[in-house]
């Protein structure tokens, strides 16, 4: 049985219905006697006063191929197909088939009925079924019917009996076998895969007990309280968008709502009504153009489908995309209100579709997921057309739960391709079981045995590029070899599950390629922080030279070399041994090891574990960096023994200082000359310039650094969490059970605690250089004998004029490596907006998230601004004050000896003009302007993903 009809959706359920029998035929060894053409004939006209010509009856013959197995008496039963219209069955169904069929029966034919087409044929078959008068219209021997695609449960279509549908059937001579599961089970594994997904769902006893004041139900006292009352539970809202013109969209959103003994949420109910896209047939007498609505092709569907927000239907014609705008405003106020009275201060956590047509669902998911980009959205019955392209704007994390996926196993497949949709699947099904009890009527397959197939339903999330299965055994857990022999051959009704394995929830790739991955992994581990350690190459430096004699340090090499293999070898066999435990520990009622299907949140937690190392390898990484330009601007100035003499001087006044002193001069970053003392000091130095550079020695200090930076992490995390609240928004974590949101709240805060410590260690290292650049200017004279004497003797230029020049060249000097920390935060801003990116999972980019990122990006790179404003400051006064020398020198003719020539004073401004080291540089080679780069390359490096994800590139 086939709907009839002239739209497409019809046509399409044609198409896919016959292409479906006719796969379960050539699966049962059955070929079409005649490939080329369909008959047909009349059926017997009925009779009345309002009786209608009978509308012809298509069909075709099959028969047995030649390797099928012939009957006991060696003939080879032909198989008669006749394709009937639902809709002339509408009315009695039992007696009209039962009329069509009598004829056959008593030619002593067996009768096979794959049908009725829906929920609503079935209803009609149990009124009828149900009348006094019943008994005498259905002919012997009964007829058997194979219910392929109704869905609605026993309970809904029978009422208060306690009968199953089967048992109805059978005690008034009629056999039907539902070869699909019923909504009732599709629905509690949506409950359960909610749940799985956050959701809070309660049974009707646990509720509490009713208030004797209130003439409402508890249900309603808890999901829709009054002005001013607080709901009892936090019990999730759901809203249910349902076509309410059949009888399997009003009844399915029914199964969401608490009952006894079974969980359930509050449910927001919304309708629509069926054929959305109000396209008439093609060729329809007086059917507007395309352009009004019509439909001439198929493809012109696609075509007219709105893709964005910026065409405004007009409330009128055929199409009701207008009633889906306003249904989505609608449901956009209903989550509002759900909002502020819902006791957690949640609004719809998820969002149902339910109905029979796929381009409606598809229609009310276009409109809605904009609207509600957190929300999670589910349906049932898996259709190929949610795998589209074009459709993946809407569809990706789309929740499908199906009572069949696209394909049976491979055993009962037959060789066909997988179908379009779960409901070909369930005809195809129906189609063998057919063949087989006519092949075999003393034994027919049972409803209880075919029950059992649906026990479980599939429950589906669509990515890129597949429908993954969350239940049922993984494909990587091996074959079944019991299991996959009942499946074979005649006895394959025995088969006790006729599904495919669920999809693979992680990778197992070789064992060689593990080890290689492990052994990369370990070494990226401990390599960098040899590399950039000095402290640590010098110590296995030290524990080599240190050896004794020669057996000493033969056993040294010998200890250092079972340590390399240890990590690099005998630590990549022990993580490659246990990937699996961990992988099926890790991916258990949990998301999949997927990098770029869209449907897994571990490639944002790995990038989050990422960048916590990263940021510990930064942080290590600047500080050795400093110091490593410290060591080389000691040598270069020949600034060793000051250096000492400094550190050494400024211990000794630490110690006298209280607690309160010393951390006032950590924090002080003015570096301002002592008042009062004049006096020349130590090492060539006036008493100024030894107080400002140990004041500089202070706060160099890794422990002052740390300690500023934690001062100022500490000062931020309240503003940043201010800043999220006053957003208001509500968060959205893709999670599925309780390990994967365990694992992205354990990392939530220490990356970004991390993340907060590397910006402002970056922020304190490039005010601290602005402070110290600030205070060389101030300064007359800053540096000791030994440096004015070498840079004297590299220029020629006397001593008196240096000062400034020396300055500058230090500066350009530690600039270069303090310009360079600006990279840090953007590397880290930018892999924090990296893992929220819709490439791996349904993430949303917060603005609260976005305003914080820009806002640390911002204070990264004002202060290095100010660390180039504070060099340029220098440098412009270095400039005046040279010019000035400059022209006294030009006003003394000749120059005394011992002092600098007006060329020599030329030349030294031409060299410091042309400066370009440091903050010193050009702007376009600066590192803040290729930073800033870094975020935008990530946003617009993961849009990019997603475009060529969708175009299958």
């Amino acid at each position: 049985m086939l709907p009839g009809g002239p739209y497409s959706e019809n046509v399409e359920s044609r198409r896919r219905g016959r292409y479906a029998v006719l796969a379960g035929l050539n699966a049962s060894r059955l070929s079409p006697v005649d490939t080329e053409h369909l008959g047909y004939f009349f059926p017997p006209a009925r009779r009345g006063p309002n009786a209608k010509p009978p509308e012809p009856i298509p069909y075709e013959w099959f028969e047995p191929t030649l390797d099928a197995r012939r009957g006991d008496d060696g003939r080879s039963p032909r198989v008669l197909v006749m394709w009937l219209q639902s809709e002339a069955f509408d009315a009695e169904p039992l007696a009209r088939m039962g009329a069509l069929a009598k004829p056959f029966l008593e030619a002593g034919a067996n009768w096979r009925v794959l049908g009725p087409n829906g929920s609503d044929g079935l209803k009609a078959m149990i009124d009828e079924a149900a009348a006094s008068d019943f008994k005498g219209k259905v002919p012997a021997p009964r007829m058997r019917f194979y219910s392929l695609y109704a869905t609605v449960p026993d309970s809904v279509l029978l009422g208060d009996t306690e009968a199953s549908l089967a048992d109805f059937f059978d005690a008034r001579g009629v056999t039907l076998v539902r070869t699909i599961g019923n909504d009732g089970n599709l629905a509690k594994s949506l409950i359960d895969e909610l749940m799985l997904r956050g959701l809070k769902a309660l049974k009707s006893e646990e509720l509490g007990p009713p208030d004797p004041k209130s003439e409402r139900s508890l249900y309603w006292q808890t999901c829709h309280p009054r002005d001013g009352e607080k709901p009892r539970h936090s019990l999730s809202h759901v809203a249910v968008v349902a076509e309410w013109d059949t009888l399997y969209g009003r009844s399915l959103r029914r199964e969401f709502r608490p009952a006894p003994g079974e969980r359930g949420f509050c449910v927001d109910s919304f309708n629509y009504v069926r054929g959305l896209d109000g396209q008439l047939p093609a060729g329809s007498q007086g059917a507007p153009d395309s352009a009004a609505g019509a439909k001439p092709a198929q493809g012109d569907k696609d075509a007219t489908r709105r893709k964005d927000g910026t065409l405004v239907e007009r409330a009128e014609g055929q199409s009701q995309f207008d009633y889906l705008r306003r249904l989505a405003v609608q449901m956009r106020e209903k989550d509002r209100y759900v909002r502020a009275a819902s006791a957690d201060g949640t609004g719809l956590r998820a969002i149902g579709v339910l109905g029979n047509d796929v381009h409606d669902k598809l229609l009310v998911l276009q409109a809605l997921k904009p609207e509600f980009p957190n929300a999670i959205f589910f349906t049932t019955d898996l259709d190929a057309r949610f795998l589209h392209p074009r459709e993946q704007a809407w569809t990706r994390n789309l929740i499908v739960a199906s009572n069949f996926g696209l394909r049976l196993r491979d055993e009962l497949q037959g060789g066909a391709p997988p179908f379009r949709d779960s409901y070909q699947v369930s005809a195809f099904l129906a189609t063998r079981l057919a063949m087989n009890d006519a092949q075999q009527p003393s034994r027919p397959v049972s409803q209880a045995a075919v029950a059992q197939w649906f026990g479980t339903p599939r429950v589906f999330e669509i990515g890129r590029t597949e429908a993954f299965e969350f239940l049922g055994r993984p494909a990587n857990e091996g074959v079944q070899r019991a299991r996959a022999d009942l499946c074979r051959g005649p006895r394959w009704t025995e088969c006790k599950d006729i599904h495919p394995p669920a999809s693979a929830r992680y990778p197992m790739p070789r064992e060689a390629t593990l080890i290689l991955v492990a052994s990369l992994l370990v070494l990226a581990l401990w390599a960098p922080a040899l590399f950039i350690s000095v402290g640590a190459r010098r110590f296995l430096g030290r524990f080599v030279a240190r050896a004794p004699d020669g057996s000493a340090l033969l056993a040294r090499y010998a200890a250092l070399a079972v340590l390399v293999v240890l990590l690099q070898l005998e630590l990549p066999l022990w993580l490659a041994a246990h990937w699996q435990p961990f992988a099926e520990w890790l991916t258990r009622e949990g998301k999949p090891l997927t990098a770029f299907e869209g449907i897994s949140l571990w490639p944002t937690e790995a990038i989050r574990v990422l960048n916590l190392v990263l940021c510990l390898y930064l942080l290590i990484r600047g500080w050795c960096a400093l110091t490593r330009n410290v060591d080389e601007i000691t040598r270069e100035f020949r600034l060793g023994s000051t250096r000492r003499e400094l550190i050494a001087e400024q211990r000794e006044a630490q110690a006298r200082l209280r607690w309160w002193q010393k951390l006032a001069q950590v924090f002080s970053m003015r570096f301002e000359p002592a008042a009062g003392r004049s006096k020349q000091a130590a090492l060539g130095m006036p008493a100024p310039a030894l107080d400002f550079w140990k004041r500089y020695v202070a706060q160099n200090r890794l422990s002052a650094r740390l300690l500023r930076t934690t001062a100022y992490v500490a000062a931020a995390l309240p503003w940043s969490y201010l800043v999220v609240l006053a957003f208001d928004e509500e968060r959205a974590v893709p999670y599925r059970g309780d390990l994967s949101l365990a694992v992205h709240d354990g990392l939530r805060i220490p990356s970004l605690v991390a993340m907060y410590f590397l910006v402002f260690f970056v922020v304190d290292a490039t005010a601290f250089c602005v402070g110290f650049v600030r205070g060389l200017r101030e300064q007359a004279a800053n540096w000791p004998e030994a440096t004015l004497d070498l840079f004297e003797a590299q220029t020629g230029i006397p001593r008196a004029h240096l000062d400034n020049w020396v300055d500058l060249q230090f500066i350009a000097l530690r600039t270069r490596s303090v310009t360079h920390l600006i990279y840090y935060p953007f590397i880290v801003i930018s892999l924090l907006l990296l893992s929220r990116s819709a490439v791996f999972d349904q993430w949303t980019m917060p603005v609260s998230t976005i305003v914080l990122s820009v806002g640390g990006a911002i204070v990264a790179l004002g202060c290095a601004l100010a660390l180039r404003l504070a060099a340029e400051a220098s440098r412009r006064h270095a400039l005046d004050l040279l010019k000035d020398a400059l022209m006294r020198a030009n006003a003394k003719a000749p120059v005394a000896p011992g002092e600098a020539t007006p060329r020599q004073l030329e030349l030294l401004q031409s060299r410091i003009e042309n400066l370009r080291m440091g903050a010193f540089a050009p702007f376009w080679q600066q590192p803040l302007v290729k930073a800033v780069l870094l975020p935008f390359a990530t946003l617009g490096g993961s849009t990019l993903l997603d475009y060529l994800a969708l175009a299958n590139i």
